[in-house]
C-alpha cells in the first residue's frame, strides 16, 4: 500500500549536498515526491509502498552527508498525490524553522584527487569543489542557500558543469559551488606597481615562482588574503617582519602534506585528525627543532610553531609546487582586519608585498584562519573563524532575540533566537574605522541571514568601549553587563551550567561595578546573581593603558607597593636595565601623587610584572607577550616550589596579598634562582590561589575562564592541584577564554536581566 510523507529537517542542512542525497535515496527506494530548501530548513514529500518509506525515513537520519548536523526531524502522514519521480523543487522563501548555515570547508579527499589528476577535466583547476567542500559562509547573500543568493552568481555553468549538477549520480548534483575551468573563477597576477601582467596557470606559474625566488606576497583564498613567503628564506622572513612591523609575533605555518608537519612538530593523533578535517584551522604545535631550514625568525624564542595543511586547492597548488612550508600571516595593516576585496588589498597591501595572486570570486564575509591548541589533550579554541562560524552553541532554554556587540578588544558578536546562540568570526579590536566598519557589517550580515530582529542589545558595562556608544545608538533597550560577569556566563553557557557556578576570572582588566579596573576575580554565581568574593590587592598602573604596553611599568608599580618612595634605590629596579633613573623616579612620583595611574587588581598585569622583573620581556612587541614568555619559561623547569599568597577572608570580597610572593621572587632573584625556576614557582603560587579560594568556598567544581586562562601551564598546573582535592576544574574548550567570548556572556546577562524583570512585573 502506498504512502506519502511531509517531513520537515531542521539543522545545517543547506550547502551540504543534503538535497542531492534525498534525491539519490528517494530515487534508490522508488520514491516519488520532491525536496526543496525553504528559508532556515529543508521540506521533502515522499510516497512509496510501506517498507521502502519507512527505509528512507532510516536513512534521512543514519545516512546523512557528512556535513550534515540534523537536529530537528518532524514527519506526518499526508494524503498521496498521483505522480511520478522524484524532484529537486526551486527553493522558496518562506520561513520555517532555525538558521544552520554551513561553515566554509577545505578540500575533500575526493577533489584533492581530481585537482592532480590529469585525467580529469578539472585538472589544476585552483577552484575546484562538490558539495562536500568549498566555499559558503563567505559567499552567502542571503538565504536559502542556492547559488543565485551567492557571490558565485556571477559565474553560469557551462554545459559540462550544468550536466553535472543535474545528475543524480553526480558526486556534484545540486553543488551549488561547482565551476571548472571554462565557466568559473579565474586567477590574476598583479605587480606591487598594481599592473594586471597575467591570467590564469600563467598567474599561478608567476607566483610560485616569485615564492621561489623569496619575494612576498599577497595571496587571496578561500575567506581572505593571506601573505606568502617562504618560510625556509630567512632573509625573506626577515623582510616580512620589518614591512609588516612585527617584530615578534610568531607566524603562522602552511605545509602540503600532514607527513610533512610530522617531520617538523610533535603530533598526537587527535591534533592530526583536527589538521586533516574539513576545519583545518591552524593547529599549535611542540617544535621538533629538526628543519634545520626553517627561519628562526619564524616563531623567535617559542617552543610552538602553528602550523596547518593547504586547506584550498589554490594553497594546494602553490604548496605543492614551492615544496617548502610557506609563512601565512593574515593579509592587513596592523590592527586591521583582514583583506577580502581585491581593490582594498591592491591599495592597501602595496607597500607590504612584491606582488598579488588575486581572484575574481567576490568574498562576502571576511574570515580569519581559526587558532586551535591542545590542553590536556583536548583541543582549545584560541580564535573562532573559518571552519567554525557560523556554527551555534545550544542554549538551556528559549531566549527572547538579543544582539550583544561584544568588547573593545578581540571583538566578536553575538545574536540569540530561540534556544540557538550565533557567534560571530573574530573581529579584532575596534580601535580603527576598518575594524569598526567590518564590525557593523557583520552585525547586519548575521543579523539578515539569521533572521532575527533583537528585542534587547547587550553591551558591556564600560561607559567608554565603543560597543557601548554603537548600542546606545540602536534605539532599542540596552542591558549591561560587567565584564567578568560576562567572561563568567560565557563559561557557563559553553558548559551548559544552568544554575550555581563559581569561577577564577582572571583577564587583563575590565570595567568594574566600582569604577576601577578589576582583573584578578572569584565570581560566585547563586540564585542567578553574580558575585565578586575575592579578588587580588589592588595596585596601581602608571600611565595607564602605557603599562599594558610596558610591562616595566607594571613592576615598577608593584614594587612601589612594598618600597614606596625609595624604589629607585632597590637593586631589582636597577637590573631594568631599559629604564633610566630618571624614568624611575618620574614614575614614583606618579604613583604616589596618584597621577594617571589607575587602580586595578589584574591578574594578567601581574604575570606582566613579574616577567619585565625576571628580564624576559620590558616592552611588549605584541599582546599577550610578557605573559606568553613567563610560561615558556616556566615550562622548562620542574621545581615545586611555591611562594606564599596569603588571603584576607574577614572583608569582602576577600582580598589576596600577592606582596609575599613578591618578596619571595625578589629574594630568589638576588640569590641568583634562574628565571625558569622563579617563573615555575610563581605559576605553582597562581595555582596554589586557586586552590586556597576554592577550598574557602567548599566548592566541587571551578570554572576557568579570561585571557589569563589561554596558558596552557597554568591550566594543568591548576587542574591537576585541584583534582588531587577532589576539585573538578572546567576551561573553555569550544569558545576563546579571552574577551571575544564576551559577546556570549552578553547574551546570557542580558536573559538573565530580562527574565528578572518579567518576574518583577516590569
Amino acid at each position: 500500500m502506498q504512502q506519502r510523507y511531509r517531513i520537515s529537517v531542521q539543522g545545517r542542512v543547506q550547502g551540504v549536498g543534503f538535497r542531492p542525497f534525498v534525491a539519490v535515496t528517494a530515487a534508490e527506494l522508488n520514491l516519488s515526491g520532491w525536496v526543496r530548501n525553504i528559508k532556515q530548513s529543508v521540506l521533502i514529500e515522499i510516497q512509496g509502498e510501506f517498507l521502502d518509506t519507512q527505509e528512507f525515513l532510516l536513512q534521512l537520519q543514519s545516512k546523512a552527508p557528512a556535513l550534515a548536523k540534523i537536529e530537528q526531524f518532524n514527519y506526518k502522514q499526508i494524503e498521496n498525490k498521483n505522480e511520478t519521480g522524484f524532484h529537486i523543487l526551486k527553493s522558496s522563501g518562506q520561513n520555517e524553522g532555525l538558521v544552520s548555515i554551513s561553515p566554509d570547508i577545505g578540500i575533500c579527499k575526493h577533489c584533492q584527487n581530481e585537482l592532480f589528476s590529469e585525467e580529469n577535466r578539472r585538472y589544476l583547476y585552483p577552484f575546484i569543489s562538490c558539495t562536500q567542500c568549498g566555499p559558503r559562509y563567505s559567499i552567502l547573500k542571503k538565504l536559502p542557500f542556492d547559488r543565485c543568493n551567492t557571490t558565485l552568481n556571477a559565474f553560469p555553468m557551462c554545459e559540462d558543469c550544468l550536466t553535472e549538477y543535474k545528475n543524480p549520480m553526480d558526486r556534484r548534483f545540486h553543488a551549488q559551488g561547482i565551476n571548472c575551468e571554462k565557466c568559473g573563477p579565474q586567477l590574476s597576477f598583479v605587480d606591487d606597481n598594481g599592473q594586471r601582467i597575467a591570467e590564469k596557470e600563467a598567474a599561478l606559474t608567476l607566483a610560485i615562482d616569485a615564492l621561489q625566488a623569496g619575494k612576498i606576497l599577497a595571496v587571496k583564498g578561500l575567506t581572505g588574503f593571506h601573505i606568502m613567503v617562504d618560510a625556509c628564506n630567512h632573509q625573506a622572513v626577515l623582510r616580512l617582519r620589518a614591512r609588516k612591523r612585527r617584530p615578534e609575533k610568531p607566524f603562522a605555518l602552511m605545509y602540503s602534506q600532514l607527513s610533512l608537519i610530522e617531520a617538523d612538530c610533535l603530533l598526537e593523533d587527535q591534533e592530526k585528525l583536527l589538521l586533516i578535517s574539513e576545519i583545518a584551522p591552524i593547529v599549535l604545535l611542540e617544535n621538533r627543532y629538526s628543519n634545520r631550514s626553517l627561519s628562526p625568525a619564524i616563531a623567535p624564542d617559542n617552543p610552538y610553531l602553528g602550523v596547518m595543511l593547504a586547506y584550498t586547492p589554490l594553497h594546494q597548488l602553490i604548496c605543492r609546487a614551492v615544496n617548502k612550508p610557506l609563512v601565512v600571516s593574515s593579509a592587513n595593516r596592523s590592527g586591521e582586519p583582514v583583506c577580502c576585496d581585491n581593490e582594498q588589498a591592491l591599495e592597501e597591501l602595496s607597500q607590504l608585498v612584491d606582488g598579488f595572486l588575486i581572484h575574481d570570486r567576490e568574498i562576502y564575509q571576511g574570515l580569519d584562519d581559526s587558532i586551535v591548541k591542545f590542553v590536556n589533550h583536548e583541543p582549545m579554541l584560541l580564535r573562532r573563524a573559518r571552519g567554525y562560524v557560523p556554527d551555534y552553541l545550544t542554549l538551556d532554554t528559549e531566549y527572547p532575540s538579543i544582539l550583544a556587540l561584544g568588547g573593545q578588544l578581540k571583538n566578536s558578536i553575538a545574536i540569540s533566537q530561540g534556544k540557538r546562540l550565533y557567534l560571530s568570526q573574530y573581529i579584532g579590536s575596534l580601535d580603527n574605522v576598518k575594524a569598526v566598519n567590518r564590525h557593523q557589517s557583520t552585525r547586519q550580515i548575521m543579523s539578515r541571514l539569521m533572521g532575527v530582529t533583537a528585542d534587547f542589545v547587550a553591551c558591556d558595562l564600560h561607559p567608554d568601549y565603543l560597543t557601548t556608544q554603537l548600542a546606545m545608538d540602536l534605539h532599542l533597550p540596552v542591558i549591561s553587563t560587567q565584564h567578568h560577569s560576562a567572561h563568567l556566563y560565557a563559561a557557563m553557557i559553553e558548559h551548559r551550567i544552568t544554575d550555581s557556578a563559581f569561577a577564577a576570572v582572571w583577564d587583563g582588566n575590565g570595567y568594574g561595578e566600582d569604577g576601577t579596573l578589576w582583573g584578578g576575580e572569584f565570581m560566585l554565581i547563586a540564585a542567578d546573581k553574580p558575585q565578586r568574593v575575592a579578588t587580588f590587592l589592588p595596585f596601581k598602573l602608571p600611565g595607564g593603558m602605557a603599562a599594558i604596553k610596558e610591562p616595566r611599568r607594571v613592576a615598577i608599580a608593584l614594587l612601589y607597593e612594598i618600597y614606596g618612595k625609595n624604589i629607585a634605590s632597590n637593586d631589582v629596579v636597577k637590573s631594568l636595565s631599559t629604564l633610566a633613573l630618571s624614568t624611575i623616579k618620574q614614575l614614583s612620583k606618579m604613583l604616589s601623587n596618584n597621577i594617571n595611574s589607575p587602580s586595578t587588581s589584574s591578574a594578567g598585569r601581574l604575570f606582566d610584572g613579574i616577567s619585565s622583573l625576571l628580564n624576559l620581556v620590558q616592552i611588549n612587541s605584541f599582546e599577550g607577550e610578557a605573559a606568553m614568555r613567563l610560561e615558556f619559561a616556566a615550562k622548562t623547569s620542574k621545581d615545586s616550589g611555591i611562594y606564599a599568597v596569603p588571603v584576607d577572608f574577614s572583608v569582602t570580597p576577600n582580598i589576596i596579598d600577592w606582596r609575599p610572593m613578591l618578596e619571595g621572587i625578589i629574594v630568589d632573584i638576588g640569590n641568583h634562582i634562574s628565571s625558569a625556576v622563579i617563573a615555575r614557582r610563581f605559576h605553582n603560587s597562581a595555582a596554589a590561589i586557586i586552590l586556597k579560594i576554592a577550598q574557602h568556598y567548599n566548592v566541587t567544581q571551578l570554572l576557568l575562564t579570561g585571557g589569563c586562562f589561554q596558558n596552557t601551564l597554568l591550566i594543568e598546573t591548576t587542574s591537576a592541584l585541584l583534582q588531587q582535592q577532589g576539585i573538578a576544574v572546567l576551561w573553555h574548550k569550544k569558545l576563546p577564554a579571552n574577551d571575544a567570548s564576551l559577546c556570549v556572556g552578553q547574551i546570557r546577562g542580558a536573559y538573565q536581566a530580562w527574565h528578572d524583570a518579567l518576574g518583577n512585573g516590569r
